[in-house]
């Protein structure tokens, strides 16, 4: 059975930048609502029986976040908003998906339309962190803010814009005839700290951008690197004890091409869609 379809939804991350208005950094707690941007879907995929399936998916997103938006009051929350880093990146992905239905093996079903699902697979994605500066947006890569690549800086390497992450999430799907509908939640786990372009905990001398790039990217670089209003060194730039993370909650309408009956557990009959 095959099904092809679309979605859409909303796309948030996890990283150094921004990030929970409290010192309580549980899951959801970091991830802050006013930065959901839109995202969009494309997926064709196979369903084996009910119970396994297998997906490719096409997704295009961004994701941003900014310290001036935290409005906490203790000494970590506020070195937060006084270090006044931002960044914005367009996410392109594509992903292998693999979901497994378990209440279906243990013969049980919510009803006869409904079944929750968990996924996991693995992604290509790429992404490109900037930053505004006078009105326009800068790409920092390229400026190397925390001298990734200077030879003042062996262990920091520069870090690829195009990566492999590992999708893991839960879905809800509800079968209408030759329309399958499903509401799904998936976090990417990354193999970099720089979705932000943020991650050593110490500000490099701003005289080595000089050193080592143009002079149009050295101005770039000098102005981006640190963001604080008075121009004083933060007690961080950023934290290199976790990686980044991005994650989406989408709606998906799926067209099945394919259909088969088959007996449920109790013994009746009912259509079950593929995918």
């Amino acid at each position: 059975m095959y099904e092809v379809g679309i979605g859409l939804g909303a796309m948030n991350c996890i990283t150094d930048i921004g990030g929970a208005n409290t010192d309580n950094t549980a899951y959801l707690n970091e991830i802050n609502k006013k930065n959901n941007k839109f995202s969009k879907s494309i997926y064709g995929g196979v369903l084996y029986q009910g119970l396994l399936g297998a997906r490719i998916e096409g997704t295009l997103g961004e994701v941003s976040a900014d310290d001036s938006s935290i409005t906490g009051k203790s000494n970590n929350i506020y070195s937060k908003y006084v270090r006044n880093l931002s960044f914005k990146s367009k996410i392109a992905e594509v992903s292998l998906l693999l979901e497994f239905h378990p209440l279906l093996l243990l013969n049980f079903q919510l009803s006869q339309n409904l079944s929750p699902y968990v996924l996991t697979g693995v992604g290509w994605y790429r992404f490109k962190p900037q930053a505004e500066l006078k009105g326009k947006m800068i790409d920092l890569q390229p400026l190397h803010t925390e001298g990734q690549g200077f030879a003042e800086f062996p262990d920091r390497k520069p870090y690829s814009l195009s990566q492999f992450n590992i999708p893991m999430g839960v879905g809800l799907r509800f079968e209408t005839g030759l329309i399958n509908v499903r509401v799904e939640y998936v976090h990417r786990r990354l193999f970099t700290d720089y979705l932000d372009d943020a991650s050593t905990k110490v500000y490099i001398n701003p005289n080595l951008f000089a050193k080592y790039l143009p002079p149009a990217d050295a101005a770039n670089a000098r102005a981006l690197f640190n963001r604080t209003k008075d121009g004083s060194i933060p007690i961080y730039r950023g934290h290199s004890n976790n990686n980044d993370a991005f994650m989406s909650l989408s709606v998906k309408v799926g067209v099945v091409l394919g259909r088969e009956k088959t007996g449920n557990r109790t013994g009746t009959r009912q259509l079950r869609c593929a995918f």
